[in-house]
């Protein structure tokens, strides 16, 4: 009897392990078959969602890429225009300073003359200064250097300082005398002209008041 119960035993275990067998093959069967399937189904679906979004992105950088490249190269082309502008201005107004400082030379040669004429000279002497006096101003105007109109003009705060004021029948803010005379350095100021400035005379009082 034993023997049957270990023969019945020993035919019932093999098929319950064939049945478990053919129950855990059957999920793997149909997972192996549907699962690469549906994955790449899903991958089809996904790649023109991914390679559209990597576009834009790649759109965007482009995008921002090109206007870096413009801002620089305005950067650039303003870069150039200043440097080429401080060259000029270094090449036109390079020697302002030696200019300015032959301006008190140009002074007392006028002081000069205008002392000899008041003292009614004729000489060699007070010709030479004069002669000496335009040369100069000839090799001045040569580089630039012009006088500033400022006798019977309006005052300009521009070109004109004003030493004092005085009572004259002018109209006001006019000069009337110019104490030093100014220079402009291709249209640059270079010293500004001493002058003295007009003011409207005092109302006379009437009998009454």
């Amino acid at each position: 009897m034993s023997k049957d119960r270990h023969k019945d035993h020993k035919n019932t275990f093999p098929a319950v392990k064939a049945e478990e067998v053919v129950h855990e093959k059957a999920p793997r069967d149909k997972e192996k078959e549907e699962g690469p399937a549906s994955k790449e189904k899903e991958k089809r679906e996904q790649t023109p969602l991914k390679v559209h979004a990597e576009l834009e992105g790649k759109g965007k950088d482009a995008i921002e890429e090109h206007d870096k490249l413009l801002r620089l190269g305005a950067e650039f082309e303003n870069y150039k225009k200043r440097a080429q502008k401080e060259k000029s201005d270094l090449m036109k107004f390079g020697n302002e300073s030696l200019l300015k400082a032959l301006l008190p030379i140009l002074d007392n040669l006028e002081r000069a003359i205008d002392h000899g004429e008041k003292m009614n000279e004729t000489g060699p002497l007070l010709q030479g200064v004069q002669i000496t006096l335009r040369q100069l101003l000839n090799i001045l105007e040569r580089f630039g250097v012009k006088p500033v109109t400022a006798l019977g003009e309006a005052f300009d705060p521009e070109k004109h300082e004003a030493v004092s004021q005085a009572e004259s029948d002018q109209e006001p803010n006019r000069v009337i005398s110019e104490l030093e005379k100014g220079y402009l350095f291709h249209e640059r100021l270079l010293r500004p002209a001493k002058v003295l400035v007009s003011k409207a005379l005092p109302e006379k009082k009437t009998e009454t008041e």
